[in-house]
């Protein structure tokens, strides 16, 4: 059982940090389109950033994108533990 909790919160930190990572790009490149500065944070996380000051823009992809992966892991790993409990408990069932 180990072994599936581990798989799956790999896969789901993967999962999970490319989704986050592929919306904090679309933010980043919409706001950049637009001339326009964006700040995405949640707490003291920063998601995405996008500062602009005369003709130049900066773009931070912060620290809130790893809180992203690693939550979608523990998610992804406490649901497959579950469901892998229910399948042993099934399976002894006459």
């Amino acid at each position: 059982m180990r072994a599936v909790v581990v798989r799956a919160f790999a896969l789901g930190a993967v999962a999970a940090g490319l989704l986050g990572y592929a919306l904090a790009a679309a933010v980043a490149v919409i706001a950049q389109s637009g001339g326009r500065t964006v700040d995405v944070h949640v707490g003291p996380l920063v998601l995405v950033a996008v500062a602009r000051a005369g003709a130049t823009t900066a773009t931070t992809f912060g620290s809130g994108l790893l809180a992203v992966a690693l939550l979608g892991g523990v998610v992804n790993a406490l649901v497959a533990a579950f469901l892998a409990r229910r399948l042993r408990r099934l399976r002894r069932m006459p």
